[in-house]
């Protein structure tokens, strides 16, 4: 593989400094709220130098949530190929699922604060990247469940509604915890116990 020469990588290091700026503001202050002079200002850049990297807002915002859904997507399918019986691959997921979300917090508060309302629509172009990487995760997810329904080590449901269900329990006990950590810890272990005990006693 070819090596990334001296001024490219000065340009990828400048923009990654974008990002991060603008990721900041975005977090602080929202994006409505930030102009691009300001995240110019605090990456340290002429608005001019700016627009070299991004012609617009918009797609910093849209940079910085694919990213992020790369992330999730590549580490969510690592998890789910992991050696083990099928519980262990679902805890390994969970467990990911949250690693990342931990460790993207600012970039997960922006998606949602930005998409539930917003008087611009910022996600134009985002939808259908999202949702296909999203609908491959669910598709694998199912066959997790399928394979496992075949072993008896899940009752026979449709692998589809169980993938469904499995992830938003886990994405529901995520945003709690964004809006309200002191109410809402959580962990894989939790998580996983509440999907595959239920919460009645068995008959």
């Amino acid at each position: 593989m070819t090596q990334p020469s001296r001024k490219e990588r000065e340009y990828l290091r400048h923009r990654g400094e974008v990002l991060e700026a603008a990721l900041m503001l975005f977090a602080r202050q929202g994006f409505h709220g930030t102009s691009m002079q300001q995240i110019a200002d605090a990456a340290e850049f002429s608005v001019g130098t700016l627009y070299k990297f991004f012609p617009h807002k918009e797609e910093i915002y849209k940079t910085l949530i694919e990213e992020t859904a790369d992330r999730f997507h590549a580490g969510l399918i690592a998890a789910l190929e992991t050696p083990g019986d099928e519980i262990n691959k679902l805890q390994t997921a969970v467990e990911t699922k949250i690693r990342i979300f931990l460790d993207n917090l600012d970039r997960v508060r922006i998606y949602f604060a930005e998409t539930q309302g917003a008087s611009l629509n910022v996600k134009t172009g985002l939808d259908a990247a999202i949702k296909n990487r999203y609908n491959d995760y669910l598709e694998r997810l199912s066959a997790i469940f399928a394979a496992g329904i075949k072993k008896k080590i899940f009752h026979k449901q449709d692998p589809y509604l169980l993938a469904l269900a499995f992830d938003s329990l886990s994405m529901t006990f995520l945003v709690e915890h964004m809006d309200h950590p002191g109410r809402h810890p959580f962990d894989a272990e939790t998580i996983l116990e509440i999907f595959l005990q239920g919460a009645s006693f068995k008959k």
